[in-house]
């Protein structure tokens, strides 16, 4: 790297450590002292976020330097006649305010006349550089320490928002299953939102398996099916409107642009700090959007109910989510029921012209670091001091002298050509993945990754089963099937998902079976899901248990995969699922009992006419639909008069078939 260009570099660095330090820490306090709203504080987190960026550049660009500022600069005295000339830095006063090193690198200034021969010249050195002593190393150290400072910060910056882009990808593979949003009663409620509100940001609305809390993407709302079916009109709206505010005011893209900062600077802890202000007032005020559109107890009661769905954050990066930040949970509530965030903020004018007027007295009042390359033509001059001559000496005869010894140079080889690249590790090959994609894997960094399979870090060892599931090399199943049984359960999930990336007919069935008794839920119900897509019909058994797993989704999964097994179903068994308490649980049940025409499940079906969810009793209405006994046919005449309209056009259309009533 250019010297000039590492001494800027580095200063411009220094000088942003020391804005940014201050202009943080001065927040922290600020709004330590001064109980503000989250307006005030949304905009005073990101000027100090970002001023220490804006103060150092501008300091740079127009030159700027205040009083104090500190001049990077070093060189060596090259007089040999000067009997400090021996690689050490001298300390100039510079002047200008500042105070730091100087280079003063002159050669001596001698007249003609006093020129001596080359060869007394070279008797001169030598018989200074006996008298001096060892002879000086020239000082290339201390001048490439900027070049390497800022290659260092340069090499740790990339790699910690490489780090970053990766753990997004991850969060993007988590969601992968998301699908649109079909419901009409949803999609038309968040189209009326952004009409009423005269919100311009178009959004895609999904639903994701895979999170307990919903997200805004930019340009996008992924919810939790849950929410789907377990939240009322009002409170499904009240969620909307707040992602709805998260994509208007933009957070998707400031918090990234903070973790991004973050990671860039990560010299500066404070940053996390501004991070997470930045992070909380925007849960705030998206709060305050949501609760004057939709209202503040529909709110609260969406966020309390999607705090029980949440047991642990699976997204690993800041978001701009509804309850990822369960410690602010209770703030926001207690806000929310207290009228608190149903205030219409001010004008943000005063708050932007107060925060430009900092940075504009930040940039010309700070103290800063500056580079060597800065002080030309700053009419600084080095200190002044006399010309340095040669010493004399008496002449000597010049065959006295030894004759000049020449070096002996080995001559240059010719350049080797460049070894070939080992072809096991180094060539691709395609892959065929479990979705038909091809898929290039390189045998040396799947090798690499699978060592990390063993860290003893568990969030690498969980990120190196991701990137494995991502690679799907055949080469990592074994490390994969091993992994299921590591003392993480984000390792074992993680390594359990991987599996299931793989061709089905390479991926054993033993890590699934024994994932059967596991205490994470979630890993419990994909094993089970995966031992049906597997086609393991000889843990049929074993699945049958599972329907009597205390947790929801495990259940639901044991009977998905036994149907998809086509394996026999006791009626028993799905009378109980009928009366289970989960939702999902009763839809697929009831869809079991139409499919099968389980005549026995009448009494159970008629009942759930009347069931809280209101796909529930659609579908218990379908499944009587096609039993066509006497029971159903007259459960299905009172529902002509039925309080629920998808109730009461089933049985238009059933008796509309020519069924007798």
């Amino acid at each position: 790297m250019n010297t000039a260009l590492a001494s800027g570099t580095l200063a411009w660095l220094l000088t942003y450590a020391l804005h940014s330090t201050v202009l943080i820490g001065g927040a922290w306090l600020l709004l330590r002292r001064w109980r503000t709203t989250p307006a005030v504080a949304d905009v005073v987190w990101k000027t100090a976020l970002l001023g220490g960026i804006l103060t150092a550049t501008a300091q740079n660009v127009i030159d700027r330097r205040p009083a104090g500022t500190f001049v990077l600069d070093r060189s060596t005295v090259v007089n040999a006649g000067d009997p400090r000339a021996t690689g050490e830095a001298v300390l100039g006063d510079i002047g200008a305010g500042g105070t730091g090193f100087r280079a003063d690198a002159r050669a001596s200034v001698m007249s003609p006349a006093e020129s001596p021969s080359p060869v007394d010249a070279l008797a001169s050195v030598e018989r200074s550089s006996q008298l001096a002593g060892p002879k000086p190393v020239a000082d290339a150290s201390a001048a490439g320490l900027p070049a390497a400072l800022a290659l260092t910060w340069l090499s740790l910056a990339l790699l910690g928002i490489l780090w970053y882009a990766g753990r997004r990808l991850i969060l993007v593979g988590r969601l992968g299953d998301r699908r649109p949003v079909v419901d009409g009663a949803t999609l038309g409620m968040l189209e009326t939102l952004r009409r009423d509100t005269g919100a311009r940001s178009r959004v895609r609305l999904t639903s994701s398996t895979a999170i307990s809390s919903p997200v805004a993407l930019g340009g996008e709302i992924c919810l939790p099916d849950a929410a789907l079916v377990e939240l009322d009109q009002a409170a499904r709206r009240a969620m909307l409107a707040h992602e709805l505010a998260h994509l208007e005011r933009r957070d998707p893209q400031w918090l990234a642009l903070a973790c991004v900062l973050e990671r860039a600077f990560f010299f500066q802890p404070l940053n996390r700090l501004a991070r997470r202000g930045v992070q909380e007032n925007a849960e705030y005020l998206a709060d305050e959007w949501a609760a004057r559109h939709s209202g503040g107890v529909s709110l609260a009661k969406a966020l309390v109910k999607v705090a029980e769905w949440i047991q642990a954050s699976p997204l690993g990066v800041p978001v701009a989510g509804f309850a990822e930040e369960r410690s602010q949970l209770t703030v926001r509530v207690t806000r929310l029921l207290d009228g608190a965030a149903s205030v219409r903020p001010r004008s943000r004018a005063a708050m932007f012209a107060a925060a430009a007027a900092a940075l504009m007295l930040m940039a010309a009042f700070a103290p800063g670091v500056a580079g060597a390359a800065r002080l030309q033509g700053q009419g600084v001059a080095p200190p002044s001091r006399p010309p340095v001559a040669l010493p004399p000496r008496a002449s000597a005869p010049r065959a006295a002298l030894p004759p000049e010894p020449r070096a002996v140079l080995p001559p240059i080889a010719p350049m080797a050509p460049m070894a070939p690249m080992a072809a096991a590790a180094r060539l691709p090959f395609d892959l065929g993945g479990s979705d038909g994609r091809k898929v290039t894997a390189d045998t040396g960094i799947v090798r690499a990754v699978m060592a990390r399979l063993r860290d003893d870090d568990a969030e690498v060892r969980r990120a190196a089963a991701d990137a494995l599931g991502r690679m799907r090399h055949p080469m990592a199943i074994d490390a994969l099937v091993a992994a299921v049984s590591d003392s993480s359960s984000e390792v074992s999930r993680a390594a359990l998902y991987a599996l299931g990336n793989f061709d089905r007919s390479r991926v054993p069935v033993a890590p699934f079976r024994r994932a059967l008794a596991h205490e994470d839920p979630e890993i419990r119900s994909h094993a089970v899901r995966m031992l049906g897509e597997l086609r393991d019909r000889a843990s049929i058994a074993s699945i049958s248990r599972m329907l009597a797993d205390t947790n929801a989704d495990v259940r639901m999964a044991a009977m998905q995969s036994l149907m998809e097994l086509e394996a026999p179903i006791g009626e028993d068994v799905i009378l109980r699922a009928l009366e289970d308490r989960a939702e999902e649980m009763r839809l697929l049940a009831a869809s079991f009992a139409g499919d099968r025409q389980l005549v026995v499940a009448v009494p159970h079906l008629i009942r759930m006419l009347d069931d809280r969810s209101g796909s529930v009793r659609e579908t218990a209405a379908q499944a009587l639909s096609e039993m066509r006994t006497d029971a159903s046919t007259a459960a299905l005449r009172r529902a002509l008069t039925h309080k629920d309209p998808a109730v009461r056009r089933i049985a238009v259309e059933y008796f509309g078939e020519g069924v007798d009533p």
